[in-house]
């Protein structure tokens, strides 16, 4: 059984990156945004337990926990059949009522890498992949490096689609010559401090606790991330009967709380997109969350000397990619008590380019549109299961 909610915190919120941080002077704990989706996934599961169990040091212990709350969240070594399907920011739609069962949310989508800011303008441009490479690369072999077709001075684009910009995006349908996007679909730059979250950073100092003191030299400063009104996580879980349709969750470090209530969205078209894709016989993959791979970069079904590979029967050929900067993820084992490892993620936003040798469009949508295609190693199983590699198909 599959629920969506809508997540609002009730205080600022902490999502500590994962670089070692000790208290002493001129040390800052800074604060990613948005969080991992395992941040999400794991508040949820232990909401499940604190609900439907409250008993987290028997469940720690491998004791005998209700059978259907063990079938959804698992044992403290095993998953469960939780899953959350995807995380994403969103905001209530203005026509909201605050007495609505299933409130109505926007979808707010990270920038995809393939889009470029044209400097000192504030309109954004798509590149793509070059036809016969104009430039030598230090690229791997048959990967073509991204281009756009204008003398323009371009910078990196940061910043939220919303729904009617990614919907733009997917489509390959430019809002002008000479902007892709409209004004209005775009939130970059001050606007992200307006409309979606600004950062605090709070100061405090170690305490000794055995002489009820502080330590003396050990300042140190946090940042906390605090989200406009109206602003939260659209989250998508399956797997689940449990978890009731409202309630209280803790989240992030510190454990702030944020109130949760089921959801409703509008789903983006695929019409246009089909279409496009089955003309060209090309698509792109831009990742909504971060995927793990076990070759870095790369996803396993994809061969390293040919680019080509196949998934759920659609074989495609790589031809490029818009990478982001990794990301390290790790997090905090309760159960054992000491720091889970780091990995480095392939980030939200990233794009792969494919050409479509085999199936149809159809086929191809059926394959990757809204699914995870993030992998598992030993030490960070069950990705796709927490919410990474979420996947959205579009034309190019």
């Amino acid at each position: 059984m599959s629920k969506a909610i809508f997540i609002e915190p009730l205080d600022v919120l902490l999502f500590r990156e994962g670089k070692p941080f000790t208290g002493g002077e001129d040390h800052l704990a800074r604060s990613i945004f948005p969080p991992p989706p395992s941040t999400v996934y794991a508040a949820v599961r232990s909401h499940l337990l604190s609900h439907r169990f409250g008993r987290f040091e028997a469940f720690k212990q491998g004791a005998s926990v209700p059978p259907d709350l063990a079938r959804e969240i698992g044992s403290p070594t095993a998953f469960g059949t939780l899953e959350l399907r995807r995380l994403l920011v969103a905001r209530r739609r203005e026509s909201a009522g605050s007495h609505e069962k299933a409130v109505p949310v926007e979808l707010l989508y990270p920038m995809p890498n393939d889009v470029a800011e044209i400097k000192g303008t504030g309109r954004h441009a798509l590149l793509k992949p070059a036809d016969g490479s104009p430039v030598q690369t230090n690229l791997p072999r048959g990967l073509r490096p991204l281009w756009l077709a204008k003398d323009v001075h371009l910078e990196a684009a940061t910043g939220w689609l919303t729904e009617k910009g990614m919907q733009r995006y997917l489509d390959d349908d430019a809002h002008s010559p000479d902007s892709f996007f409209a004004a209005e679909e775009v939130i970059a730059g001050d606007r992200i401090r307006q409309a979606i979250f600004t950062r605090e950073e709070r100061t405090g100092i170690a305490r000794d606790r055995a002489r009820r003191s502080v330590r003396e030299g050990l300042l140190y400063s946090v940042e906390y991330v605090r989200l406009k009104s109206g602003v939260g996580f659209f989250a998508e879980f399956d797997g689940t009967k449990l978890l009731p349709d409202s309630g209280t969750i803790a989240l992030g470090g510190d454990r702030r709380p944020a109130h949760y209530q089921l959801a409703r969205v509008s789903d983006l078209a695929l019409e246009k997109i089909r279409q496009r894709i089955e003309e060209r016989r090309r698509l792109k993959l831009v990742l909504t969350t971060p995927a793990l791979f076990e070759h870095g970069w790369r996803p396993q079904w994809i061969d390293e000397r040919t680019l080509e590979g196949s998934r759920n029967g659609v074989r495609v050929r790589l031809v490029a990619v818009a990478l982001g900067k990794p990301v390290g993820i790790g997090g905090f084992d309760l159960v054992k008590q000491h720091p889970k490892p780091v990995h480095r993620f392939v980030p939200a936003g990233s794009v792969y380019f494919f050409e479509l040798l085999e199936g149809d469009a159809d086929a191809a949508i059926q394959a990757f549109h809204a699914k995870s295609v993030s992998e598992s190693v030993e030490t960070f199983p069950e990705t796709a299961r927490q919410g990474f590699g979420h996947s959205l198909v579009g034309a190019w």
